[in-house]
């Protein structure tokens, strides 16, 4: 399909402006007014002759907001262009290969625009609904010689807005004004006015064209329903998982009669007295007769839910399934049925938190809250093919690209409702490049975002004692829940992004820089180990009056500041403190793992995660608690935040993490309380996967690597300092180092067997 041609392509190239002369076509409309009422669908059509087939035809497509392409009827591209912002001024531009679509003689493209129109936390409206084209394969350019004019049967809704966090409108359709088959191949457009030209490249309020750096979505096609269930006028329809669904519908019916569509998501309760938190919904009118309508916009959740007048004969109820371009390449099972459990419905939540952006969640924002993002980016790795790196590319992108002049990085970004600096969302992201760098050892990214990281870090005061001058932003906040030590939260996350800053200016031959990011890291290591901020027994700020702060004791570990001594005391922490939110959750358990008390970091994570893992639900929740119609519902039970233990199972207890060098692995099981693990690892090249099963004498392994990979593998040998193994029926004696008997192993398939002495 078009899609995965594209998406690989997609993924080797940054986005670029291109110059203004490198396009020939212009910028079209359907109306010369500057400003496009919003929520309209607007089509394009474009009748023209082939004398002879191109094997491959790239076209450029450009549009405000979204589009759907059909070539000679039919449809090539579901949902087209990407939310608007690569910047606060530009606009991305599709590739599509349209060759293999065309044929030898009449042909005809047909372009279904969606213009949103609004605001919202993801999406930078240029306030004008237009479409650009060229294909110089086929000499095909936007320019008057096509036909444009608004799709009457799409009129405003009249269900509740969504809330303003949402930048996607609700859909309406009254199938009574419908143009239909409009874009079939034979269909006349003498009727239709012609398009009128804006400007050329670049041309406001488009601007200059970036190439999308994303894949195109992916499409599943149209699916069944696992079961509906009728209740009163409402029909349940239930779907197998939560992801990205668009609602079809065959009906027989006078005209006239409305039908409403929503899925379980669609009211997530109230906010504040000024903010009920409705989601999106589509409402259709029928016509008279037999008809069919997909309603285009996608819903998220477990159930679609049709309500249908009597009158109203239902005569099909499908759904087409869509989302980010990725496979789940990457698994991980263990012998705890809990844990197995946890880990699927991290990689179930992590994939529908993925389009345009990493997003917090897909019902009540779609916003890239960029901690969130990044928590999403670090189970990518584990958890999808490596397509989903030009994703995590795209949210540094974003970050640096909409950098403010004074030099603030602000989140969520592309957006216009939104202007306050939220330091922990901005800190934390950034802390994260060096897993990124670990990951993709794309230097390209690094060298864009690099200036940007080190303008932000130096936006903050230090003291001489090594004290930061607070910031509060614009929203001074530290997690979700209470007892937060927003000092330490706050000194602990710069820390950890000055390390990752360091690290950075060393890969990129910046060595002046890591002179001043050391100077800085010794001075908050200093206070932080202060009596201001170490009181014998835990770390907590002198000021700071609430209970002890599980998450802020974690970062203290994480970046180092807690030394080994006080490792007993901080295990005291993690075992009796429990204020962390899902999200800062998996540093407390990262802690656990570092500190080595891997038992202690599974038995928490079992007591936490334990609700979310037995609920009947696909995916997590942004809270501890999820019950529908309380007032705290209005979290949703969908957030790509809580999924920490994804990595957490995947890099400590499966034990596998990159090494220095690209195309090289590191593998150390660890085996709290366990017996068995079977982990894939998704790499460039293909699956990286393995099995141990550790019997009551040995321990058996069999590793199956792609070809180009180097993995040293540890095998588990307790206090010995030498170990007796197999490998592939060889005996070999291994030197033991840290508890792991290490072997080099290069691509093939591996067994490994430990002998018993």
């Amino acid at each position: 399909m078009i899609r995965l041609l594209t998406g690989v392509l997609l993924l080797l190239t940054l986005p670029v402006a291109v110059l203004s002369q490198s396009f020939s076509g212009y910028w079209i409309a359907t109306s010369g007014e500057a400003i496009t009422p919003s929520n309209t669908w607007h089509c394009f059509r474009k009748d023209f002759t082939v004398i002879s087939a191109a094997h491959k035809a790239i076209a450029r497509i450009a549009v405000d907001t979204k589009y759907w392409l059909w070539i000679n009827g039919i449809l090539i591209v579901y949902e087209g262009g990407l939310k608007r912002g690569p910047n606060p001024n530009d606009t991305y531009y599709d590739e599509v290969d349209i060759g293999p679509y065309l044929k030898k003689g009449k042909n005809s493209l047909a372009f279904l625009v969606w213009y949103w129109g609004g605001k919202g936390f993801s999406h930078n409206s240029s306030n004008r609904c237009g479409l650009y084209f060229d294909c110089p394969t086929v000499g095909i350019v936007s320019d008057t010689t096509w036909k444009a004019t608004v799709h009457p049967a799409y009129k405003p809704s009249r269900a509740p807005a969504p809330n303003f966090r949402l930048s996607e409108p609700n859909i309406f359709f009254d199938a009574r004004f419908d143009t239909v088959q409009w874009n079939v191949l034979n269909y006349k457009t003498q009727a239709w006015p012609d398009a009128i030209a804006v400007g050329s490249v670049p041309v406001a309020p488009w601007n200059n064209l970036v190439k999308r750096n994303i894949p195109l979505f992916k499409d599943y096609g149209m699916r069944d329903y696992s079961s509906i269930v009728k209740r009163g006028d409402t029909l349940i329809c239930k779907l197998p998982y939560n992801g990205h669904f668009s609602p079809y519908l065959k009906v027989s019916a006078p005209a006239g009669y409305k039908i409403f569509i929503s899925s379980d998501t669609y009211f997530l309760g109230v906010a504040s007295p000024s903010d009920s938190l409705y989601t999106l919904c589509s409402e259709y009118i029928t016509r008279q007769g037999v008809q069919t309508y997909e309603s285009l916009g996608w819903l998220s959740g477990h159930e679609m839910r049709y309500i249908i007048p009597s009158a109203v004969k239902v005569l099909e109820l499908r759904y087409r399934e869509t989302g980010y371009q990725a496979d789940f390449a990457g698994d991980f099972k263990s012998d705890d049925s809990l844990l197995n459990t946890l880990w699927h419905k991290a990689q179930r939540t992590l994939y529908v938190n993925m389009r345009d952006n990493y997003m917090d969640c897909p019902e009540r924002e779609r916003a890239q809250w960029a901690g969130d993002a990044a928590m999403e980016m670090a189970q990518a790795f584990y958890a999808l093919d490596t397509n989903s790196f030009a994703l995590s590319r795209k949210l540094y992108l974003d970050l640096a690209n909409w950098q403010t002049k004074d030099s603030i990085i602000y989140n969520p970004v592309p957006e216009k409702n939104w202007k306050s600096e939220l330091p922990v969302h901005s800190l934390m992201p950034m802390s994260e490049l060096w897993r990124f760098f670990r990951y993709t050892h794309d230097t390209v990214t690094l060298k864009k975002v690099y200036p940007s990281l080190k303008k932000y870090l130096w936006k903050w005061k230090q003291a001489p004692n090594g004290q930061l001058v607070y910031r509060p932003g614009g929203w001074d906040w530290g997690d979700w829940g209470e007892n937060q030590d927003l000092v330490l939260i706050q000194h602990g996350w710069y820390l950890k992004t000055l390390q990752t800053a360091r690290n950075l200016a060393m890969i990129l031959n910046h060595p002046h820089d890591t002179i001043l990011y050391d100077g800085r890291i010794k001075g908050l290591q200093q206070f932080l180990n202060s009596n201001d901020c170490w009181n014998g027994s835990a770390y907590r700020y002198k000021d700071y009056t609430g209970a002890v702060d599980d998450r802020a004791n974690a970062l203290m570990v994480v970046t180092g500041v807690a030394d080994s001594t006080r490792w007993p005391a901080l295990r005291n922490v993690f075992t009796t403190s429990y204020a962390a939110s899902p999200w800062m959750e998996k540093f407390v358990l990262e802690s656990l793992f570092m500190m080595n008390y891997p038992q202690a970091a599974l038995d928490r994570m079992r007591e936490r995660f334990k609700p979310m893992a037995l609920s009947p639900f696909s995916t997590l929740w942004e809270h501890w608690r999820y019950v529908p119609g309380e007032v705290h519902g209005s979290s949703g039970y969908n957030h790509g935040w809580a999924g920490g233990p994804l990595v957490l199972l995947s890099e400590y207890i499966a034990g596998i993490s990159p090494a220095a060098n690209a195309n090289a692995y590191t593998i150390k099981p660890l085996l709290p309380g366990l017996k068995y693990i079977e982990a894939v690892f998704p790499t460039p090249v293909g699956a990286l996967r393995y099995t141990l099963t550790k019997g009551e004498k040995n321990t058996v392994v069999s590793v199956q690597i792609p070809r180009d990979i180097v993995v040293l593998f540890g095998m588990p040998a307790g206090n010995n300092k030498k170990m007796m193994i197999t490998h592939n029926g060889k005996p070999l004696t291994v030197e033991v180092e840290n508890q792991y008997g290490f072997i080099s192993l290069s691509g093939g398939t591996h067994q490994l067997t430990t002998v018993a002495k």
